[in-house]
Order: C-alpha cells, then sequence, then structure tokens
C-alpha cells in the first residue's frame, strides 16, 4: 500500500493459540470507512456473530488508530476500541487519547483484531515487528498504574506506551475500561470486561517507524490551517486550555442543562465549587497534552491538605466531576478528584461509576434500599466518603459494590421494589452530564445514538444553549434548546460529521464547538493519504459508518422501540431557567428516521439506504432478521 497516513498491516492477536498474524486491510474499506470507528466496526459486523456473548470467545476487540493518528494534525494522538459492549448488548466504540496510539503506528500497525480467550493471564509486547507473549500472573490482580510501573520494569523500558486493564476488567465488571498511559482510558460500554474475558491484561508498544504524507506541500498547507483553526476559536484556544473541559460547568448550570440527583433537575447550587475555575485555584499544579495536542485539557492536580490530602495525578474531567459531583449532590471538589483517580486505577467508567451511586443515592433517599442493603454505607445525596467507598466495592464486587457492578438494568432486577423507574440510561448506557430536557437536539443525539447514552456525537448543548454552529452542516442561524422541531435537519448531518471524526481518529474536543468545519478535514485528510475527499464524500463516510452500526445494533434485535428516553424525561424539570420543560420524543424520531430513509416502524436502515451507501452485503441480514424484529417493535 503506498497511499499516506496508514501503515497497511492489521495485528492479529489469537488469544486460544498465544499467536499473531499480519493482514493487510483493503484499500476499498479505507475510502468508504476511512479508518479507527469506521474500519473497526466493519471488522466487528464481519467477525461477531449476531448474539455472541459478549464476553465469551466469539466476541473481538479491535483497537483501531486513524490516518490522522500519529501524525502532526492537532489532536492526533488518540485510538479507539471497538467491541460488542457486555453492557449494553451494542456495538461500543471507546475512544483514549494519550500516546499509545501513535506509538502502534509507529510500530507499522494500523490496528489490532484481538480474538479468542487465553486460559491463563497474559501480556503482549509488539516491538515493531516482533511480538511477544508473557504471563500476567503476577500481574492479575495489580491496579492500572501497579501495572504499567510493573511491565516498564520487566522489559526494561521506561518510555514503553502500555493500554491495560485493573481489577475492574478482571473481575468482569460491566462497565470496566481500557487504561494507557496512567490517565487516559477507553471506557463506555465496558471494552475492559471483553479485554479481561480474553486474559489480556495489557498490550506493551514500542515503535520506531514514520508516518508519510501522500502530498507533503498540501498536507503542511492544511495542518497549518488546522492548527490556527484551534488556536484562534475561544473554546479550543483560551477556554479549555485554560480550565479544562469543567470550565464549562458554571455555563452549564446557568443554562439549566447541568444534570443534578439523577438528572432530577438540571440546576446545582454547588456548581461553582466544581467548576474548572475552583479547580485552577485551589489544586491545579499544571496542564498536560495529548500527543501533538494544542489543547492541553487535562488537569494535574495536587491536593496539599484537608481529608484528601496528598490526593495527585490526573484531574477529574467534565462528565466525571458531573457524575461524581452534581449528579450525587456533592460539591467537594476534592472528593470527585479522589473518586476520579480511583476509577482510574482500578480500570472503571467514571460516567457510568458515578451515575450508578446516584441512582443508588436516589433510592436511599426515597427509602428503597437502606443500610442493609449497602451493607452500612449511608448512601445519601453529597456523602462524599461513602461515594469514594464505593469505587473500589464495584471494582472488586464486593458487599454493595457486587450489585452494581453488572450495570443499572441488572442491578434493578436484583433490588426491584420499583428501582427501575430511576434508571437515567439509553440502551443501558448511563446518561453523561446533559441534562436532555434543557436541549431537546441533546434529547435526539441521546435517543437515536448507536452506542447508547451518549453526549457526544454531537454535543448539541454547544449549539443549542452556547449558539455554536458550523457553516457547513445546514445548521440554523439561531437555536430554540427548547423547541422539538427540526432538530434531525441538523442533527444527522452532525451525527455523520462527528463519527467521521471519529474515524480519523482526532480529538473531539475539535469539532464540539464545530471548531474545525468539515472541508478543512476533508483537505488534510485528501493530502495525507492521497485519497480524493470534499466535504461530501466525508459527510457520506460518516453515514456509511452510522448505518453500518445501526445495522449492527438491529442484527442484535435492538429496534425502534430502543430509541428511548428514561421515563423521568417525560416529567417536567421542577426548577431552574428550563422549568416545565419536558421530552415529547415521538415526532422527533418520525422525522428523524425519515429524513435518514429508515424504516419508521423498526428503526432500521431500509434495503435502498444501504444499497445507496454500498452496504448490499448488510441487506440480506436485515431481511433475514426483520420478521422477529417488526414483531418486538410492535
Amino acid at each position: 500500500m503506498t497511499t499516506g497516513g496508514y501503515t497497511g498491516r492489521l495485528l492479529r492477536l489469537d488469544m486460544n493459540e498465544l499467536d499473531f498474524s499480519v493482514e493487510t486491510p483493503r484499500e476499498e474499506d479505507l475510502k468508504d470507512l476511512i479508518g479507527g470507528e469506521g474500519l473497526g466496526i466493519k471488522y466487528l459486523y464481519d467477525e461477531v456473530p449476531a448474539h455472541a456473548d459478549a464476553l465469551g470467545p466469539d466476541n473481538k476487540l479491535v483497537f483501531m488508530t486513524g490516518p490522522l493518528t500519529g501524525t502532526l494534525a492537532p489532536t492526533s494522538g488518540r485510538h479507539c476500541v471497538v467491541t460488542k459492549s457486555p453492557l449494553t448488548g451494542l456495538e461500543t466504540t471507546a475512544h483514549a487519547g494519550g500516546y499509545w496510539g501513535p506509538e502502534l503506528k509507529f510500530a507499522g500497525y494500523d490496528g489490532i483484531i484481538v480474538e479468542g480467550q487465553s486460559e491463563k493471564p497474559v501480556y503482549v509486547f509488539v516491538d515493531d515487528e516482533e511480538v511477544h507473549f508473557y504471563k500476567a500472573d503476577g500481574l492479575w490482580g495489580r491496579d492500572t498504574i501497579q501495572t504499567d510501573t510493573l511491565i516498564k520494569r520487566q522489559l526494561d523500558d521506561d518510555k514503553l506506551n502500555i493500554t491495560y486493564i485493573g481489577p475492574a476488567g478482571e473481575n468482569l465488571v460491566k462497565y470496566a475500561t481500557i487504561m494507557n498511559d496512567q490517565q487516559r482510558s477507553a471506557s463506555r460500554g465496558g471494552p475492559g470486561a471483553v479485554m479481561g474475558s480474553k486474559k489480556l491484561k495489557a498490550i506493551a508498544v514500542r515503535g520506531t517507524r514514520d508516518v508519510h504524507a501522500a502530498n507533503p506541500a498540501k498536507y503542511y498547507q492544511s495542518m497549518n490551517e488546522l492548527l490556527d483553526t484551534c488556536y484562534d476559536h475561544v473554546v479550543t484556544g483560551s477556554l479549555f486550555p485554560a480550565y479544562g473541559v469543567t470550565g464549562i460547568m458554571g455555563l452549564m448550570n446557568e443554562k439549566g442543562v447541568l444534570p443534578t440527583k439523577n438528572h432530577y433537575t438540571g440546576n446545582f447550587r454547588g456548581a461553582d465549587k466544581i467548576s474548572g475555575q475552583a479547580m485552577a485555584k485551589t489544586m491545579l499544579t499544571k496542564t498536560r497534552g495529548c500527543f501533538c495536542c494544542t489543547i492541553h485539557c487535562t488537569r494535574v492536580i495536587d491536593i496539599e491538605y484537608g481529608p484528601y490530602h496528598g490526593i495527585r495525578g490526573k484531574g477529574p474531567d467534565y462528565d466525571s466531576t458531573v457524575a461524581f459531583g452534581s449528579q450525587c449532590g456533592n460539591d467537594n471538589l476534592e472528593a470527585i478528584a479522589q473518586a476520579n483517580i480511583l476509577c482510574d486505577q482500578y480500570g472503571l467508567d467514571t460516567v457510568s461509576a458515578g451515575a450508578t451511586i446516584a441512582w443508588a443515592m436516589e433510592l436511599y433517599e426515597k427509602g428503597i434500599i437502606d443500610k442493609l442493603d449497602t451493607r452500612g454505607v449511608e448512601l445519601s445525596w453529597g456523602n462524599h466518603e461513602a461515594m469514594t467507598s464505593m469505587v473500589p466495592k464495584i471494582a472488586t464486587r464486593s458487599e454493595f459494590g457486587a450489585v452494581l457492578a453488572d450495570g443499572l438494568d441488572e442491578a434493578a432486577k436484583k433490588i426491584g421494589r420499583g428501582s427501575e423507574k430511576y434508571i437515567q440510561c439509553v440502551k443501558n448506557l448511563d446518561l453523561p452530564g446533559i441534562e436532555a430536557r434543557g436541549s431537546k437536539g441533546m434529547a435526539l443525539g441521546y435517543a437515536t445514538d448507536n452506542r447508547g447514552g451518549d453526549n457526544l456525537r454531537p454535543f448539541a448543548s454547544m449549539a443549542e444553549c452556547f449558539g455554536f454552529r458550523s457553516k457547513e452542516l445546514g445548521m440554523p442561524d439561531s437555536f430554540d434548546p427548547l423547541s422539538e422541531a427540526g432538530k434531525a435537519q441538523w442533527m444527522i448531518p452532525c451525527q455523520n460529521y462527528f463519527v467521521a471524526v471519529n474515524s480519523l481518529v482526532v480529538c473531539m474536543f475539535t469539532v464540539i464547538a464545530f471548531t474545525v468545519e468539515p472541508s478543512q478535514y476533508a483537505r488534510h485528510l485528501s493530502a495525507l493519504t492521497g485519497f480524493s475527499f470534499d466535504k461530501e464524500r466525508l459527510l457520506e463516510a460518516g453515514e456509511r459508518i452510522w448505518n453500518l452500526q445501526r445495522a449492527f445494533n438491529a442484527r442484535e434485535g435492538f429496534t425502534r422501540k430502543d430509541d428511548r428516553l428514561p421515563f423521568r424525561m417525560t416529567e417536567p424539570l421542577p426548577n431552574g431557567p428550563d422549568a416545565g420543560s419536558a421530552v415529547y420524543l415521538n415526532r422527533m424520531l418520525d422525522e428523524y428516521y425519515e429524513l435518514r430513509g429508515w424504516d419508521k416502524e423498526t428503526g432500521w436502515p431500509t434495503p435502498g439506504k444501504l444499497r445507496a451507501l454500498r452496504l448490499d452485503y448488510v441487506v440480506k441480514d436485515l431481511e433475514k432478521a426483520g420478521p422477529a424484529a417488526r414483531q418486538a417493535a410492535a
């Protein structure tokens, strides 16, 4: 393969035989699906049979870079993990920053496909052309920081880039993460549990190759354009570098879209105490960026006094702060930092962990559970000591943590007593840091997202509540965040664009406020790869990826009935600037399916849409599964 940006090689790890092979991706797939999330769902769809056990040997764990990974494009230090989620039963794609993704590219691979299951714990060392399997008995049970340190010591290289799981992944907690570089995580949907099911503790990578551009002159020209755009924008050039993503905490609270007390309301009185501005005044020591990052959103903290004295490391990001802050009625920023670091050490998704604890707190408040259920833990709103104590209990499946470790749907089945009414999930994935009743575009985005409750595809409240808009995606000149009219018209091209960016692979922070336009990324991708991309072709690739993800879920039996919001979203907000607002989804869904070219009854892509996107091979699968789906949807 002579194109730029790609290595043209994929590494396949056979965990049954502890062996490996190398293969070449099809150039046609790279042109149609770009890489990253797009190429990952292609391999998942083609190779994982319908209804496979997510924690069984038939599921696969696909690590993917994108064509921009490891290049000089801003925020190119990323990779993604694609798998069938043990939490939702859907496809899930979890993205992580840092340096591991670029190092994999430098080792000569666009991705790694992990298949089968080892009988005993192992870790893998990818050293350019050489691939080694090592026993990991001495690492099993170790947290992520210990694992990172021990592998570097064993391989005698303290500069290795390593991705790994913690105790949560080993214990098959269904929202376990895959960590890398001690501070970055591929989190949503439980990819760490899949890695744990394969007895794969870690993958260490060392590479010495370069990434080349097909047209260097145009590549550097478009790269400088991207850099200037990111530096000049108020979000990526000023707000996030200064205060991190938690710098928007106060703004979200003012607009009434800051989830509070398990999404009871969208306002939190203690919002100013847990903001990025508060962090900068109290515990921030420096900032840090991923490979080739212009934003440096990562906060590095050191708590010098008080009950959490000695806590230092990566500070909590926005969604983590919401999950352990306003969602739990907690305004103690130090406790949020502690919970966040514990999640990283044990390998837990902070969003799901915090949301699960917040749900339990509401049950405790309403008397549905008590201290007998929680093994003596007083899970009252704002009890930050109780909150932080639950993190290791969940990761190790001990005491009440064992009830919460399989996600809210399973927890509600164990508890009963009407507890399911208070679950705030879409497709069993916990809702993150935006209150949908104050941003109806976000409500539609939550309901229709392929991996479940997700706020980054797109981050609609940035448009609806703060007026950021793209000139190229057909967005209106002004927004009414409480209106349900016309949301699908701009939501669909935004979803297509955002999933294309996830396939490049670069940071979503370059597009959540529509900093970089589609035509800019299309020019850069063309100069890098040598393929011919314009805005329309980039968005078409995104649409193809979105439909293939939807087809994977459809094949698993998911239909329109699963594109629903929690019951609470139909209840009017009790207070704040959006008081009285509720979500009525059906009309938005009808419009969405029609504009998508999907069947309104099932919520599936139609044969005509699939063929128009050159996904002909998917048509027979969905036709075969169609009658049962229509019966389920009825």
